[in-house]
């Protein structure tokens, strides 16, 4: 049961476009911070990016995005430059002193490897400073909800740049209760595509029009029509993901990897979770009213709810709410399922038994037996059988958790 449809991001936030603009100076504006003959000419210049740790006289750590941390020692002169957040030069960067660096700073270090390998040895730093980046993003998650939109991708106009997604939390019309919107894709602008393996946006990639397909999940920034039924895009993310119904074969704890048949296909697939994943045990009651959804239903009477959210904020720290994103927003009579899920109780791999039905949510890997999963649901038994009969698609489109309506009633974004 298993279909290249994605149905949300749950508790998933891209991190803010505004946070961008270091790494856009790593390769447009870093340049300008010194002179050419600031570092050794003997060394390639390196420039790590990556959040400050631990300041002592003298020296930081940079915990890197590539993963290491790594030891910037300070020379006495050392250029440092602070810029705000989405700068993508130098233009606004004011001169100031390494003590006027945080922890918890975002930072580009210029310079060369010391003597013995073990750390760099900076000539500049470029600073965006911890407490400018969280105003950014609270701004961001608030332009998000009152200007985001956030659906499933129905139909592509590659000739009129158009996109057409389906948004099925809006008011329903009748006859129509997946509610499309058409987005259309200027060409200014912002594009980024989810990488393969990935749900950082900090893995986000410049993407293409010609990448969207059919099935992708889209959350975009920008002005609806008058009527709701267009929208024209500032901002657009957009990724493919895969949704597998199935069920458990082995557990491997201590590796973090569950080894489940694909109800779909019959084949086995290695599931991977990390500190990312969302693991919950659907209670009961829920996976009742979630089937009931699937199945074409309305909630249960008491079930609607509004829902607040933000730009499509990581739940520790990553990729949707509560980090924000395309997820809030009024559902109209849809029940609050991202608030819901966050009650229920967590899912510890021992406790998952050979035979356990599952649903994976991950992103389309470079590996079709391999995913890294996104959200792990137990408890889901209903859900699976409210599938129509003969549909190989998977059963969660529909409801779409996690991504929100458009213009003032949803957010949508990273």
């Amino acid at each position: 049961m298993e279909s290249k449809r994605p149905i949300w991001l749950i508790g998933r936030s891209i991190e803010p476009f505004a946070a961008l603009g270091l790494a856009v100076l790593l390769v447009q504006g870093l340049g300008l911070a010194v002179s050419p003959q600031a570092a050794p000419q003997t060394a390639p210049p390196v420039r790590p990016i990556g959040a400050v740790t631990e300041i002592k006289p003298g020296s930081l750590t940079l915990h890197t995005d590539a993963g290491p941390s790594l030891v910037v020692l300070l020379p006495v002169g050392v250029t440092v430059l602070r810029v705000p957040p989405g700068a993508k030069d130098l233009k606004a960067a004011t001169k100031i002193t390494v003590a006027e660096i945080s922890v918890g700073d975002r930072v580009i270090a210029r310079g060369h490897p010391s003597d013995d390998q073990k750390s760099l040895v900076a000539s500049s730093l470029i600073v965006m400073s911890e407490s400018d980046l969280t105003k950014a993003r609270e701004t961001e998650r608030r332009e998000w909800r009152e200007r985001g939109i956030g659906g499933l991708v129905k139909a592509i106009d590659p000739t009129a740049k158009q996109i057409t997604i389906s948004v099925p939390n809006l008011p329903p019309v009748p006859g129509n209760p997946t509610h499309p919107v058409v987005i259309t894709v200027a060409a200014n602008t912002a594009l980024l595509r989810y990488a393969p393996d990935s749900v950082k946006f900090s893995d986000a990639k410049p993407g293409d029009f010609d990448e969207i397909k059919v099935g992708d999940q889209v959350r975009s920034l920008g002005t609806k029509s008058a009527d709701g039924s267009h929208f024209a895009a500032e901002k657009l993310v957009s990724g493919t993901f895969r949704n597998i119904g199935a069920t458990v074969v082995s557990v491997d704890g201590p590796a973090g990897t569950i080894t489940v048949k694909d109800l779909a296909t019959g084949q086995p697939v290695l599931v991977r979770t990390n500190a990312d994943s969302s693991m919950h045990a659907l209670p009961p009651f829920m996976a009742q009213m979630l089937a009931r959804l699937n199945a074409g239903g309305g909630p249960p009477e008491g079930a609607a709810a509004q829902q607040g959210g933000g730009p499509p904020g990581r739940a520790n720290g990553g990729f949707g709410p509560p980090g924000g994103g395309p997820n809030g927003g009024q559902r109209n009579g849809s029940p609050d399922i991202q608030q819901m899920l966050e009650r229920t109780p967590p899912l510890k791999l021992d406790e998952l038994k050979p035979g356990e039905p599952l649903i994976v949510v991950s992103t389309q890997g470079a590996k079709p037996f391999e995913v890294t999963a996104i959200v792990v649901l137990s408890g889901v038994e209903p859900i699976l059988a409210s599938q129509p009969k003969g549909s190989k698609e998977m059963v969660l489109g529909q409801w779409n958790m996690g991504m929100g309506g458009g213009g003032g009633e949803a957010g949508g974004g990273p």
